[in-house]
C-alpha cells in the first residue's frame, strides 16, 4: 500500500485515525518494517483495533502489577521460610499470573496479530466484553484465594474460562488463515492451548477445596503452575518476543531453525511433566516426568543460547525497557537451573522450591513483560494522540512520552527487587526478602505512575 493510501485506512470502530505519512516520523516508532511476507497485501492500519482495547487491557494490567508487588512485599517473609502454599502466596501469585501476565498477554495479541499476521480480531465488541469478562474473573479468584472462598473460586474460574475461550475465537483463531509469520501463530495457538489446561487443571483443584472429589494437591499445583506458566506464559513470551525483539533492535541475520526446534521440546516436556505429576504419587514425578522436565529445560537453554543474538546483532540501542528484558533472561537462566536441580532431588527443599517461583515469575515473566511495556504503550499512545499532527509545534516523538530518567529508575528498582528477593529466598532471610519486596513495589508503583502519565498526554 503506499504512502498516500495510508491515511484513508480505518480500524474496525477506530474513528479512522490517520497514521502519519511525513518523513517527520517519531524517533523511536516501534517494530521495524521486515521483508516483505507471503500473503495478501493488508495494511495493518486496516485491522488494527481502536486504542482503548490494547490500552484498557495495559493500564489494567499495570494496577495487578502494583497490586501485585505490594502484596508481595506483605508476603515476603512468609517467601524465606519457603511457605509458598499459603492463600495469601496464591492469591499474590493470581496478581501476577492473570492479573499482570495474561491481561498483558490479552491486549497485546490484538496489536500483534495484525502486524505479524496481517489479521486482526473479529469482533471489537467482543474484545471489549473478554476483557470486563477476564477482569471479573480475576478479581473473584484473587479475593477468593486470600480469603480461601470457594464460593467466590468458582465462579471466578469460569469466567476466566469463558474469556480465554472468547480470545481464541476472536483473536487465535482468525490467525489460521494467514501465511505470515506462521511460528508466531503456532506458539500463540499452543500457548492458549496450554492456558486453557492449566485452567482445567485449576478447575480440579477448586473442586477439591470444594469437596466434590478428591486429589492430591501437590500434584494438582505442580501441573497447573508448569502449564500456565511455561507452557502458556514463556511460550508466548518467546514465540512473540522472537518476532518482537529483532523488530525492536533492527536485528537481522538471525538463524530460524532454533524456534522451530524450542516449541516443541518446551510444549512437549512441559505436557510430559505435568501428566506425570498428576499421575504420580503425592506429585511426584517419575521417570516419563522426569524426562519432561529435561525437554523443558533444552527448549529453554536453547533459546538462552538464541536471545543473546537479538540484542548482539541489533543496530539500534535497547534503551531501558529492552535492557530490562535481557536482564529477565538471566532469572529464566536461574529457574532453569533451580528446576534441574529439584528434578533429581527426592525431597525437594521447600526454599529452593520458592526460589524457582520467584525466579520464573517474578524474575523471568513479569520483567520481561515489563521491558516490553516500554516500547509498546508509549507508541501506541502517540499513535493515538500525535501522529496526525505530525509537523505541528510541540508535537512529542514516541521516545519522548515517557522520561528516560524515571524508566531507568523503574527498571532498576524492578530488577534489583527480584534478584533480593530471590537471593533472600535462598538463605532464608527474612529481612532481606522484605527489602526485596519493598524495592519491588516501589519499581512497580513508579512504572504505573509513568504509564498513566503517558496515556493522559494530549
Amino acid at each position: 500500500m503506499s504512502g498516500s493510501e495510508m491515511p484513508r485506512a480505518r480500524r474496525p470502530g477506530g474513528g479512522g485515525r490517520k497514521l502519519p505519512t511525513s518523513p517527520a516520523a517519531p524517533a523511536d516508532p516501534g517494530p521495524a518494517p521486515g521483508p516483505a511476507a507471503p500473503g495478501p497485501a493488508v495494511s495493518p492500519a486496516a485491522i488494527m483495533p481502536p486504542y482503548r482495547l490494547p490500552a484498557q487491557h495495559f493500564i489494567a494490567a499495570l494496577v495487578w502489577l502494583a497490586l501485585g508487588a505490594l502484596g508481595l512485599a506483605w508476603i515476603a517473609p512468609d517467601l524465606a521460610a519457603g511457605a509458598y502454599l499459603t492463600p495469601r502466596a496464591a492469591a499474590v501469585t493470581h496478581c501476577f499470573t492473570l492479573g499482570w501476565i495474561t491481561t498483558s498477554i490479552f491486549g497485546a495479541l490484538y496489536q500483534i496479530f495484525p502486524v505479524a499476521l496481517g489479521v486482526g480480531a473479529r469482533s471489537t465488541p467482543l474484545g471489549h466484553r473478554t476483557f470486563w469478562t477476564l477482569q471479573a474473573g480475576i478479581v473473584l479468584l484473587v479475593a477468593g484465594a486470600w480469603t480461601w472462598n470457594p464460593d467466590l473460586l468458582g465462579p471466578g474460574w469460569l469466567l476466566v474460562f469463558l474469556a480465554v475461550l472468547a480470545l481464541r475465537i476472536n483473536v487465535v483463531a482468525p490467525g489460521r488463515t494467514s501465511r505470515r509469520a506462521p511460528q508466531v501463530w503456532a506458539y500463540v495457538t499452543a500457548a492458549t492451548i496450554s492456558l486453557v489446561l492449566a485452567l482445567a487443571v485449576a478447575g480440579v483443584s477448586i473442586g477439591t477445596f470444594a469437596g466434590w472429589w478428591r486429589s492430591d494437591r501437590l500434584g494438582v499445583l505442580t501441573a497447573h503452575v508448569h502449564l500456565a506458566a511455561v507452557g502458556f506464559a514463556t511460550l508466548t513470551a518467546i514465540g512473540v518476543g522472537g518476532k518482537l525483539l529483532p523488530m525492536f533492535l533492527y536485528a537481522r541475520d538471525l538463524p530460524a531453525w532454533p524456534l522451530r526446534w524450542i516449541g516443541p521440546l518446551v510444549g512437549g516436556g512441559v505436557l510430559l511433566f505435568s501428566a506425570s505429576a498428576l499421575i504420580g504419587p503425592a506429585g511426584a514425578v517419575g521417570v516419563a516426568g522426569r524426562a519432561g522436565g529435561v525437554a523443558m529445560a533444552a527448549g529453554l537453554g536453547l533459546y538462552l543460547g538464541t536471545a543473546p543474538l537479538y540484542f548482539r546483532r541489533g543496530v539500534r540501542s535497547p534503551g531501558p525497557g529492552l535492557v530490562l528484558a535481557a536482564a529477565a533472561h538471566a532469572f529464566l537462566l536461574l529457574a532453569v537451573a533451580l528446576g534441574l536441580w529439584l528434578l533429581i532431588r527426592s525431597e525437594p527443599e521447600p526454599r529452593a522450591v520458592t526460589a524457582y517461583g520467584v525466579a520464573g515469575l517474578i524474575g523471568w515473566l513479569t520483567l520481561f513483560v515489563a521491558g516490553v511495556y516500554h516500547r509498546i504503550l508509549p507508541f501506541l499512545t502517540w499513535l493515538e494522540r500525535f501522529s496526525s499532527k505530525v509537523g505541528a509545534p510541540g508535537v512529542p516523538k514516541a521516545a519522548e512520552l515517557t522520561r528516560p530518567r524515571l524508566a531507568w529508575a523503574a527498571h532498576g528498582l524492578l530488577a534489583a527487587g527480584a534478584a533480593t528477593l530471590c537471593a533472600a529466598v535462598l538463605s532464608g532471610s527474612a529481612l532481606g526478602a522484605r527489602a526485596g519486596g519493598g524495592l519491588f513495589a516501589a519499581g512497580a508503583l513508579t512504572l504505573l505512575g509513568m504509564y498513566l502519565d503517558v496515556v493522559r498526554r494530549r
